[in-house]
């Protein structure tokens, strides 16, 4: 983790949409791609793509998509992060 990366929040102790819309800001935020990334105790961060860890990198995304596209991206893809990583049942809004 660097001094640009963002924190977005924990898969285990918010709901979903919510770290969802934080990396949504964050990306938007910029003019270039950005990766989302969780580390092995499920914290969800935006970092630059060149200097994010591998094994924590779930994906790139382009600002360019727009809110609702990078929010339906973003939630499938740490979704299936989780699932796939067993970090357990993530919260969703009521």
């Amino acid at each position: 983790m660097s001094t640009n990366d963002h924190q977005c929040g924990s898969l285990a102790r918010l709901p979903l949409a919510t770290v969802v819309d934080r990396a949504v800001h964050f990306i938007l935020d910029y003019q270039s791609p950005r990766a989302i990334c969780v580390d092995p105790v499920s914290r969800v961060s935006v970092e630059f793509p060149d200097t994010c860890c591998e094994f924590d990198l779930v994906g790139v995304y382009d600002p360019a998509l727009g809110i609702l596209e990078l929010s339906r991206r973003i939630a499938e893809d740490l979704e299936f992060e989780a699932w796939q990583r067993g970090l357990g049942t993530m919260r969703r809004a009521a």
